[in-house]
């Protein structure tokens, strides 16, 4: 990874994916993606909840290693500009070659750069469309960019051309597929979650809670490792007991200094201390 004036970007080098997010519904976004690269010009929305795996889905995209393209992945910032991303561009070539000439050169071997702005809702307004602009005038270029429904929404209105881009959702996951990521991350987590803990009422819990969106699910790890324990008869026992203990000696002295059965107060603090 190289950085140039404090925006990162990566040629196709990711070296550690987690598969378990890749869903049968998710390779079919996959394949989707690589199918419009491979056969349309239009810019591309790859559009999600935040933490719904979004990036994952792009590292898996980037370490498939099309021979026919190359990845350069831009961290969007509010200060980004055409100008900052043609730069970076140039950090990708040989040092003898200009953009347009390695352009040029790529055409000839029909490959692509796929251009994968992330983030892309903390671009400035109409930021998108001169990107998009700037995509068309170069054949050897495509352009993905990342956002959130809300940021979608956002820059609709700023942005007309994203009206003609191919928007591409990715799905939460179903209860089954929470499941299945919770058992993997009771593997893989550094919080030890018991797997006989994880019960199907625990993961239908989960699944209302999270929405099935795995950064949600992630974010429940500390909860599900050390669950908390029932304090609230542990709060009201002692006041259980003094209540006991003076219906005790109420029913003592109303009988006449008679000993009254503790049989029923034997099975009441039984039936309290076993909860």
């Amino acid at each position: 990874m190289a950085e140039n004036e404090g925006f990162a970007y990566q040629m196709s080098d990711q070296s550690t994916v987690d598969y378990s997010l890749i869903t049968q519904e998710r390779s079919a976004k996959l394949e989707l993606l690589s199918h419009l690269l491979s056969n349309s010009t239009r810019a591309i929305i790859l559009c999600g909840s935040k933490g719904i795996g979004k990036t994952t889905l792009l590292n898996v995209f980037q370490q498939r290693r099309n021979a026919s393209w190359h990845t350069c992945f831009i961290q969007s910032r509010a200060d980004l500009t055409l100008e900052r991303i043609e730069t970076q561009l140039m950090e990708i070539i040989p040092k003898t070659q200009t953009l347009v000439s390695f352009f040029e050169q790529l055409a000839a071997q029909h490959k692509k750069i796929v251009l994968i702005i992330d983030d892309a809702g903390s671009l400035a307004p109409y930021l998108i469309t001169l990107i998009i602009n700037y995509v068309s005038l170069h054949s050897v270029l495509n352009v993905v960019f990342v956002l959130t429904h809300d940021d979608l929404a956002i820059k609709t209105h700023s942005d007309s051309a994203i009206e003609d881009c191919h928007i591409i959702e990715i799905p939460p996951l179903s209860e089954a597929q929470c499941g299945d990521f919770l058992h993997h991350l009771a593997f893989k987590s550094i919080f030890k979650i018991p797997i006989d803990s994880i019960t199907d009422s625990m993961i239908a819990s989960l699944y209302q809670q999270t929405h099935g969106i795995p950064a949600n699910i992630i974010a429940q790890l500390p909860r599900l490792a050390h669950p908390q324990k029932n304090t609230k008869t542990a709060e009201w026992l002692p006041i259980t007991l003094l209540g006991l203990l003076v219906a005790w000696i109420v029913l003592w002295v109303l009988s006449g200094h008679n000993m009254p059965s503790l049989a029923p107060l034997h099975s009441l603090l039984k039936s309290l201390t076993d909860r």
